[in-house]
């Protein structure tokens, strides 16, 4: 059995469960002892010794608990733990005696007039019954302090899987933010000489892409309506640096526009496809988005004529920031429910597939 390390409050007893079992087990004690006992003691005293047996434990039982919550059996060690439970037991034992000879002698109901003679007598006859009494309870609180230490800690190891991703998914969307805005401030840089006018116009719509980039939460979904437009700021400011060698092409169905995605679900896709898809040709290309809503899913596609998936850097299969990024959010998004799809698109280009849950704000 593995260590758990129990650092909660420990379980509380459940009084109903605890009264339950004292009364069956009053009952199910008294009717042998009625039916078979070698002096024929009635039905009504054999209740009444098992009354006060059972239910002195039932007394006894804060105690038991207390003493088995002082010694658990976690991180102790084994042989000096049991040689303790012996004599706590014996403890137990002795004092559980005494009590229900006690009890009987002020009830009437004493075998012997002594009550240290019919403690003696008690501790005698049932001493083994008292031990393994004993045992139960503690062994029944020190599992059930177990099982909760096992749930909570379970609990904690979930909650620390999900900061983590939620941890990773943060610094994904750090990393990809400023590096889009290096490459812009250079195009501006590299404009500033050349086109003052174009770099102008380049620095507002940056401006404009980032202030609506930072409304936004990163960790949230927001509309592809919302996710669109920041994929047309990114697309105008890529045409001014390319010098207008870059054409492209938005597509997207009323209901595809409506639903919700993650932030930044396109963006490196189609960054990708700029960088090392269109980049390298000194012809340049177009790039083309379009969404749908096919049954219950959302299809993002993301098309380009450039220099393809064989011929590109290994970014365009996946790796990187941009796909390998976005797979790993919409796994922990999604799990098995989303698909990314990198496949050639004929006669030139790469084709992104991209699918997930279709699903709104009101829903």
């Amino acid at each position: 059995m593995p260590d758990v390390v129990i650092d909660s409050p420990p379980p509380k007893v459940n009084w109903r469960v605890a009264l339950s079992c004292t009364v069956l087990l009053t009952v199910l004690f008294a009717i042998p002892q009625w039916a078979a006992g070698p002096n024929q003691v009635s039905l009504p005293v054999a209740l009444q010794r098992q009354t006060v047996i059972w239910f002195t434990w039932l007394l006894l039982l804060p105690a038991v608990i207390a003493v088995a919550r002082r010694y658990p059996v976690l991180g102790a060690p084994r042989k000096r733990w049991l040689l303790k439970q012996l004599g706590l037991s014996l403890l137990f034992s002795v004092t559980h005696s005494l009590l229900v000879s006690l009890i009987r002698h002020l009830l009437g109901i004493n075998i012997v007039d002594s009550v240290i003679e019919g403690a003696i007598n008690l501790f005698v006859v049932q001493s083994g019954r008292n031990f393994l009494t004993y045992a139960f309870v503690a062994m029944a609180y020190h599992a059930a302090a177990y099982n909760k230490a096992v749930r909570e800690r379970d609990v904690h190891a979930v909650r620390l899987e999900v900061d983590l991703a939620e941890a990773k998914l943060a610094s994904l969307e750090s990393r990809l933010r400023p590096h889009f805005l290096f490459n812009t401030l250079n195009a501006i840089a590299a404009l500033i000489r050349d086109d003052p006018a174009a770099a102008e116009v380049m620095l507002g719509q940056l401006s404009d892409l980032l202030r609506a980039s930072l409304r936004a939460d990163p960790g949230a979904e927001i509309q592809l309506a919302e996710e669109l437009h920041l994929v047309e700021q990114y697309l105008a400011i890529q045409r001014v640096r390319f010098n207008d060698r870059l054409s492209i092409g938005l597509r997207s169905t009323d209901e595809a526009r409506q639903a919700l995605v993650p932030q930044l679900i396109l963006q490196p896709v189609v960054e990708n496809a700029v960088r090392h898809g269109i980049a390298p040709r000194e012809s340049g290309g177009s790039v083309w988005v379009s969404a749908e809503r096919p049954d219950e899913r959302l299809r993002l596609v993301v098309e380009d004529d450039g220099v393809g998936v064989s011929d590109g850097p290994s970014a365009n299969a996946g790796a990187g920031i941009g796909l390998g990024g976005l797979r790993s959010r919409l796994a922990h998004l999604y799990g098995s429910e989303h698909r990314v799809e990198v496949a050639p698109r004929l006669p030139s280009g790469t084709r992104v597939t991209i699918e997930i849950p279709y699903h709104t704000a009101g829903a």
